[in-house]
């Protein structure tokens, strides 16, 4: 088929311009310069420059991304949800075991632990539900009535919550308990195991942080500190109580102590058979739990001549003593200037604190007296009362003990429990004003030693009708040198008492009616001073009223040795009716039976299971023995003291009364005053 005819004749120029052939123009000129413009290469552009480096810096980045990116990267983490938290899928169930997939004898197990190395940021998902619900506990309130028990390891929370619940049930705090840990058990189920039921009425707090079983050691410790915070912002506990048997993890003691002393807050550490010896802890409130770090006490012992056996009895029954708990008081030894050998000799390998502990190192203090010569009443008074001064008269108390006596391992866990009680709770500030101390020593006769003493007993009464008699522990006013404990701030007003009095006596004549020496030659000369001040007062003692057969303090006379100051004056007196002297047939303290220490628990020996009762429902007596009401004891508090500022304060009849200044006994006397 013949091709179609061309549309142009083949030698028309196709789109030609017609300016080609205007007259005049140099046709062939132009079109040699525009060839040679076509030959010239065209320069690249700056923008396509850029562009070009631009992507060449993008393929490096993608091949050095590529290269070395991580294989081990952990799940992405959930945005926080401030909502209720989701419900936990259930893990599915374990499959059934193949015996070809059992490993054999030899094989490695494959089965995975998992490995505490996770470091992320810390969140508690579960926390803020049960600590929003607390509201009823005033914990908003710097002071208020809750206790919190704290636990990471399951075997320390197996320990803890018996004691919570014993505690929780006697409703005098509100009971909180705080998990920390690392495993995964909910709480309902460590509440059922454990045999935790709503009677204990313990609210619980699930304070682990998310991914706790994958957490390091570091971030669990930080999280135990955070947990705590959040806890202290909204239940501010009183007291925290952590488990120290050996059980519990480090990094949660750790975390949560540091916390504890930034924020001011008590931690209590329970050794190992703390159900068995301290839960007389769980009948003190929140007030006397708060100041269980805080109670410092001191121990004074004032040997004797030629007395090293009495001395080192002593000695090995305070090594024998639990303080578990607690720190261990510091020991004051005042020596004579004659040190026995067998003293000197015992006193070298003695170590106070028994197991040494870098942390406090010795506590142990000796001091020796320089003078060759006897004491006189006035110089042993002097050098005893000095041998304590409180830092914080409210809180350092001192302990007094004589080298006669043998202490009970049960006697600082009586003596820190009655503390706590009557000094510290918010529900005992009854009469808390006229107690003086506490003593472990139960005197068989009053302070003249001549006359026997027979504790008095407590009637329970329905309207007039008296329904049971039973021991219970008493207030006396007669002071005790044997073994009892001092109050700071009455030991301060000891010092500033005895020290005008013996500036009156040097000053004044001898009083008319107050010059008779009303306590026996057989107790220390500073006790005589002291029944001046609790008359003047009206302060009393809490003496123990356990059983007549064993003691928190036992009396040994096989070795007695009367006071030094009164030694050669004894020696010398004659056995004469209303005299004392050092005849033990003439003493009748020194005949009494003695009597056996007590080893067991606690709460086992003292009167209703060991709740105490109030100052005002113990039966009160006066220093000669007499059983009077409050009002009665304080009316004759008031006419002593009268008769001790006009007969040995130097007070006239003119004198007008002085307000009392704090712990001072300055309104006793008047020699210091301006002369009218």
């Amino acid at each position: 088929m013949p091709m179609p005819p061309r549309l142009f004749p083949g030698d028309v120029e196709l789109g030609k311009r017609d300016d080609d052939h205007r007259p005049g123009s140099k046709s062939g000129v132009g079109l040699g310069i525009a060839w040679q413009h076509r030959q010239i290469p065209h320069r690249p552009h700056r923008r396509t420059l850029k562009r070009i480096a631009l992507g060449i810096l993008v393929l490096i980045g993608f091949y050095y991304f590529f290269k070395n990116m991580p294989t081990d990267l952990e799940s992405p983490r959930a945005r926080p949800n401030y909502g209720p938290p989701p419900t936990p899928k259930p893990h599915p169930p374990n499959p059934p075991k193949d015996p070809d997939t059992v490993p054999k004898q030899g094989q490695k197990d494959t089965v995975e632990v998992p490995q505490h190395d996770f470091n992320g940021p810390i969140k508690f998902y579960h926390l803020a539900s049960s600590l929003h619900a607390v509201s009823r506990t005033r914990g908003s309130e710097l002071i208020n009535n809750n206790v919190l028990f704290a636990a990471a390891s399951l075997k320390s929370a197996a320990i803890l919550l018996p004691i919570a619940c014993d505690m929780a049930i006697r409703e005098r705090n509100f009971v909180h308990f705080a998990l920390m840990g690392r495993d995964e058990i909910p709480m309902d189920i460590l509440q059922s195991v454990n045999g935790i039921s709503k009677e204990c009425k313990i609210m619980f707090h699930d304070a682990r942080p998310d991914y706790s079983s994958q957490s390091s050691d570091f971030r669990m410790e930080v999280s135990s500190a955070a947990a705590f915070g959040h806890i202290n912002t909204f239940i501010h506990p009183q007291a925290t109580i952590i488990d120290d048997s050996g059980e519990e993890e480090s990094w949660f003691s750790r975390g949560l102590k540091d916390r504890a002393i930034t924020l001011g807050r008590t931690v209590i550490e329970l050794p190992d058979n703390a159900e068995k010896n301290l839960m007389w802890l769980n009948l003190l409130d929140s007030a006397s739990l708060s100041a269980w770090n805080k109670v410092s006490i001191d121990i004074i012992v004032h040997a004797q001549p030629s007395a090293s056996g009495s001395l080192i009895r002593l000695l090995q029954s305070l090594k024998k003593a639990d303080f578990s708990s607690s720190a261990l008081p510091r020991l004051t030894i005042e020596l004579p200037h004659d040190i026995d050998e067998p003293t000197r000799r015992y006193l070298e390998h003695f170590r106070w604190p028994p197991v040494p502990d870098h942390t406090t190192g010795s506590l142990l203090t000796l001091h020796h007296r320089i003078p060759q010569h006897g004491l006189t009443a006035e110089e042993n008074s002097i050098r005893f009362l000095e041998s304590f001064w409180p830092a914080d008269p409210f809180m350092s108390h001192v302990l007094v003990l004589s080298p006669m006596v043998e202490l009970s391992p049960l006697f600082f866990h009586f003596l820190k429990y009655n503390t706590l009680e009557y000094m510290y709770s918010t529900n005992r500030g009854d009469l808390r004003q006229s107690l003086m101390g506490i003593s472990l020593d139960l005197p068989s006769t009053y302070l003249n030693d001549s006359s026997s003493f027979t504790p008095p007993v407590a009637n329970s009464t329905v309207g007039e009708n008296v329904v049971s008699t039973g021991v219970t522990p008493f207030l006396w006013q007669a002071p005790n040198s044997n073994a009892a404990l001092y109050f700071g701030d009455k030991w301060v007003e000891i010092h500033d008492f005895v020290g005008q009095l013996l500036s009156s006596q040097h000053t004044l004549p001898n009083p008319t009616t107050l010059n008779k020496k009303l306590v026996s030659k057989t107790y220390p000369s500073w006790l005589e001073h002291v029944l001046k001040l609790v008359r003047a007062r009206g302060y009393w003692t809490i003496y123990p009223n356990i059983d007549v057969q064993h003691s928190l303090a036992a009396l040994h006379h096989d070795l007695y040795k009367p006071p030094e100051e009164y030694s050669d004056e004894m020696k010398a007196e004659a056995s004469e009716p209303g005299e004392l002297t050092a005849d033990p047939k003439e003493h009748l303290s020194l005949k009494d039976k003695e009597k056996m220490i007590i080893k067991t628990s606690l709460l086992s020996i003292l009167p209703k299971k060991g709740e105490l009762p109030r100052l005002s429902e113990m039966p009160l007596l006066t220093w000669d023995g007499e059983l009077v009401d409050v009002d009665e004891f304080g009316g004759q508090a008031v006419d002593y003291s009268t008769i001790f500022r006009r007969e040995i304060g130097g007070c006239s009849e003119e004198s007008a009364e002085k307000d009392r200044v704090g712990m001072f006994a300055g309104d006793l006397f008047c020699l210091n005053d301006p002369k009218i």
